[in-house]
């Protein structure tokens, strides 16, 4: 059944993604909540997936890879749903719905869901609490750098003269740069509320989750304290959110199996 909700929800996706495009096409993006619709269908199924793991576990349903793929999936849409209307960012779901489905798709096609389910035990919530947080630190990063994409691909069609129905769609430029400096510091506020849960735990420093995970917080200071001082131009602080992001996504591999 859990893998069903998955499946059925990773279709939702992908119909959103078809809605927003046929909507674009038609010109009637102004007046479309279809995708609203099925972006949220999509979120309870994967919501329904979580509780039915989470009831296996008897925790939070962090206990491979598999399921932290999934997770971070499901704290993107809700921030999605969160941030979106907030930034004024109307078109993030065309580009978040695609990312979800294909993270869901890789991890249904893959082997990483084949770790045996642990006994169950009282868990810790510290611990749960440090998990689930700096996850959905994640998806802010994430986020950050689906807009960095979006901030990318309308100053390169701004560069070429090359107007169509998408990028009367877009909000204004410099609302994307300010979004993207926005959902970094969202994601490294998260990100450091969930590294001062992992305190009590008294996890040793050279544990390597916590080292790619500090490492993660320092590549986000970094970029952070970049834009709050405007030392690059948004096109490359855009850049720098865009690429960034592949430190924390490697950084999973390690902290999964760690």
């Amino acid at each position: 059944m859990d893998r069903l909700l998955l499946t059925l929800s990773t279709l939702a996706f992908v119909g959103a993604l078809v809605h927003a495009i046929v909507a674009l096409r038609a010109g009637t993006w102004k007046d479309n909540k279809g995708q609203w619709v099925l972006m949220a269908l999509a979120l309870a199924l994967q919501s329904g997936f979580l509780y039915l793991r989470g009831e296996v576990h008897g925790r939070c349903p962090l206990t491979n890879l598999f399921e932290v793929f999934i997770f971070i999936g499901w704290s993107m849409v809700l921030l999605y749903f969160l941030v979106g209307a907030t930034y004024r960012l109307s078109l993030l779901g065309l580009f978040t719905a695609p990312m979800v489905a294909l993270l869901q798709t890789l991890a249904l096609l893959s082997s990483l869901d084949t770790a045996s389910p642990k006994a169950r035990s009282l868990p810790n919530a510290w611990l749960e609490l440090h998990a689930a947080i700096s996850l959905i630190a994640y998806a802010a990063f994430a986020l950050g750098c689906v807009t960095g994409v979006m901030y990318l691909m309308q100053e390169r069609k701004l560069k070429r003269h090359k107007i169509h129905a998408l990028f009367f769609q877009l909000p204004p430029i410099h609302e994307l740069a300010r979004a993207i400096q926005r959902l970094v510091l969202l994601g490294l506020v998260l990100l450091s509320l969930g590294l001062a849960a992992a305190y009590p735990l008294h996890i040793s420093i050279s544990n390597p989750k916590m080292i790619f995970t500090w490492c993660v917080w320092g590549l986000y200071a970094l970029i952070a304290v970049v834009m709050w001082r405007h030392i690059l131009s948004a096109r490359q602080t855009a850049w720098l959110a865009v690429v960034g992001f592949l430190v924390p996504l490697v950084s999973l591999w390690i902290v999964t199996k760690a």
